[in-house]
């Protein structure tokens, strides 16, 4: 095997059976895609229509609850042609919906990193890792562990800018789309906003903040929020309206 195999085979990735878990290790069958497509999530925002779910129940005095926090790391296509379960065995694929994603193999994440993703993706408590793994973790060319610490990390980072304070300074309150989109130009340096979307879903006639969509390119993802990590060209879209964008408060 040459060098340029080895390097492939280190950041490709399969899955074989071992017994009831599936064991993510090196190929050489790497997927292709254009960026990453970082999706955060105001947890506060997401649990007015979610109440039901465990990690609603238990959002106050969390991290999420004043935090931006994970929803996944999607490997994206500017045609949109994203790949999805990569190498992903049928009988997991028909178990990938809310109801039966517990259901779902074990993949080999060690119980450090599943310790670390708890605080950051408070829906591990509704086993949406599991979901996020089988259909877009398989495609990131990364084991399980390197790519929830990666995602953490960058989680992490999101929340130590002044983007993410313009949020929590507006817990409780209204503010629009330009002011969001500003904050994120001045946090992250002009333009920057040309990588960000911004998810809202409307309840009882409320525009709740719930989702925050950044894209970035494959190779600065240890940089990022830094401008110089952002892909400002991505095709994504956000649903929240021009004015009157609530930011909700954790109950």
């Amino acid at each position: 095997m040459n060098s340029l195999q080895i390097v492939k085979a280190k950041i490709a990735v399969k899955m074989v059976f071992a017994g009831a878990a599936l064991i993510f290790s090196p190929t050489s069958q790497a997927a292709s895609f254009d960026y990453y497509l970082l999706a955060a999530s105001w947890q506060p925002g997401f649990c007015i229509s979610h109440a039901d779910k465990p990690e609603c129940k238990n959002l106050v005095g969390t991290y999420a609850a004043t935090n931006l926090d994970l929803h996944g790391l999607w490997p994206n296509d500017y045609d949109g042609s994203h790949p999805f379960y990569c190498g992903v065995p049928q009988s997991q694929i028909n178990l990938d919906s809310p109801a039966t994603w517990c259901s779902m193999a074990s993949y080999g994440v060690s119980s450090t990193t599943m310790n670390n993703l708890a605080m950051y993706m408070p829906g591990v408590q509704s086993c949406l890792d599991k979901h996020e793994w089988y259909k877009h973790g398989s495609c990131a060319n990364l084991t399980p562990d390197t790519y929830w610490n990666t995602a953490n990390g960058m989680i992490a980072r999101l929340n130590t800018t002044s983007f993410s304070n313009f949020i929590r300074s507006n817990i409780g309150k209204y503010v629009s789309r330009t002011q969001l989109l500003t904050a994120f130009n001045n946090s992250q340096g002009a333009n920057s906003s040309s990588a960000l979307a911004l998810q809202c879903k409307k309840t009882n006639n409320i525009s709740y903040l719930t989702e925050v969509w950044i894209n970035v390119q494959q190779s600065k993802l240890a940089s990022f929020p830094a401008y110089t990590s952002l892909t400002l060209d991505g095709t994504i879209a956000g649903t929240c309206p021009s004015s009157n964008i609530f930011i909700a408060a954790a109950k």
